[in-house]
């Protein structure tokens, strides 16, 4: 069940983070960049914000230790979701004739609620992660 607390105070960041977010991809497209190298640059910043106060706020794990585990998560959701997200916008822009601005919020929402799935459940869960699932199925009784 999803903690509505936890998934407003996600909801929260993600707005801070697609603030950031679309004013670097606004600032970038302004100053003559192409759509695809303006979402990335913005990914990375909207990705810097998210982390960090997903991490401490919305997830509250503020353990040092397992900073390392959940950044190196976090790192691997991201690539995933900003590889999402450009396929996304270009399948949008280049095949259906959509907007640049139309096609990133289709994009990004869509990555917004896989992101939550699995930072709640993989990132910021605290489990044992995919090496720890593996090893515990190989293992022999």
């Amino acid at each position: 069940m999803i903690d509505a607390k936890q998934f407003s105070k996600y909801g929260g960041v993600a707005a801070g983070s697609a603030i950031a977010d679309y004013a670097v991809f606004s600032a970038l497209l302004f100053l003559g960049a192409g759509i695809l190298p303006a979402q990335m640059f913005a990914r990375v910043a909207g990705g810097i914000f998210s982390f960090t106060l997903n991490k401490y706020w919305s997830f509250g794990t503020r353990s040092r230790k397992t900073l390392i585990i959940e950044g190196r998560r976090f790192i691997g959701l991201y690539t995933f979701s900003y590889f999402l997200a450009l396929g996304i916008l270009y399948t949008l822009t280049e095949y259906l004739y959509l907007g640049a601005y139309p096609a990133k919020i289709i994009a990004d929402t869509f990555c917004f609620m896989v992101n939550f799935v699995v930072m709640r459940r993989y990132v910021f869960g605290g489990g044992r992660g995919l090496r720890g699932r593996v090893r515990a199925l190989t293992k022999s009784p």
